[in-house]
């Protein structure tokens, strides 16, 4: 696996790189590993070793703690143009004494060749002994790879957690955009109410003030009106022989009186009945922006 030596791949479950520093096998570990040399930020949160693993030194790496070893497959699944593990070219873990092994072995089975009761002890023993090493080895081929599952939907939730934060923070930021538009239009809208509610406070005083000068113009001109005939009827029917002509024009010109007293009434409450209703208008009109020329006070007509 020299060939894959150097090579920068993607790291899974991180956004981020590496460089392969080492292929193969891992002492009391099954399987091959790929020792890893993180690159930037990564080499800092997520760098377990200096490339030694228990004592025995694979790799070396420029800044301490940035190195980490994972399964080769695994790393592979994340980059596909990694070569395939040939099992026949694994790494060997440190380098071991075969020679001294073997002489060991044969010297062993030479001096106990002649004892067969010895033999056959040693053999069985081994054959257990195999056994257990078999079903340790099972044990721990299980526990390794439950492990890297556990490792792998670890990364899977922490990347799918990071995604839904993500959503949440982007929604909480539409949400208060949408908060302050929705404040600044209020704003606007509670200006335009108050300028609306002091625009009807003027147009109800214009109102008044209106009615007033009517009802006051009405009265005095037709006072006026009733002195000046009674004026000249008086001037005109001055003998004792006409006050009763005249009385009977008292009595009708007060009768006009009291119809015209009446009409004015009517008058009044006419208008006090259009201010009520432009009134109502004015209340029930949506805000009005800006300003026109129909705002201006109208007079009203004279009956």
């Amino acid at each position: 696996m020299s060939d894959v030596i150097g090579t920068k791949v993607a790291i899974p479950g991180a956004s981020g790189a590496g460089i392969i520093r080492y292929v193969g096998q891992i002492q009391g570990k099954i399987g091959t590993f790929a020792g890893v040399e993180l690159l930037g930020t990564l080499a800092t949160t997520r760098g377990k070793n200096s490339g030694s693993v228990d004592g025995i030194q694979y790799f070396q790496v420029e800044i301490p703690k940035s190195g980490l070893f994972l399964p080769y497959e695994r790393l592979k699944s994340v980059n596909p143009g990694l070569a395939n593990v040939n099992p026949s070219s694994k790494t060997p873990l440190t380098p071991v004494n075969n020679r001294t092994y073997q002489n060991v072995r044969n010297s062993m089975i030479n001096e106990n060749f002649a004892n067969p009761d010895l033999t056959l002890k040693y053999e069985s023993e081994i054959a257990e002994l195999q056994r257990a090493l078999r079903e340790k080895e099972k044990r721990l081929e299980n526990f390794n790879n439950q492990r890297e599952e556990w490792r792998a939907a670890m990364d899977e939730l922490v990347a799918v957690q990071q995604e839904g934060i993500q959503v949440y923070e982007d929604r909480i930021e539409e949400l208060e955009n949408e908060n302050k538009a929705q404040q600044e239009k209020l704003d606007n809208a509670n200006a335009s109410l108050t300028a609306a509610n002091s625009k009807i406070k003027e147009l109800e005083q214009s109102i008044d003030n209106l009615l007033s000068e009517k009802v006051n113009d009405v009265q005095i001109d037709d006072s006026r009106k009733e002195i000046e005939q009674l004026k000249r009827e008086l001037e005109s029917r001055p003998r004792l022989e006409d006050l009763e002509e005249l009385q009977n024009s008292l009595d009708e010109l007060e009768s006009i009186y009291q119809q015209q007293l009446n009409e004015k009434d009517a008058i009044i409450t006419k208008l006090q009945v259009e201010r009520d209703h432009l009134s109502h208008e004015l209340y029930s009109t949506p805000v009005v922006h800006q300003s026109t020329a129909d705002d201006s006070p109208q007079e009203l007509p004279i009956y």
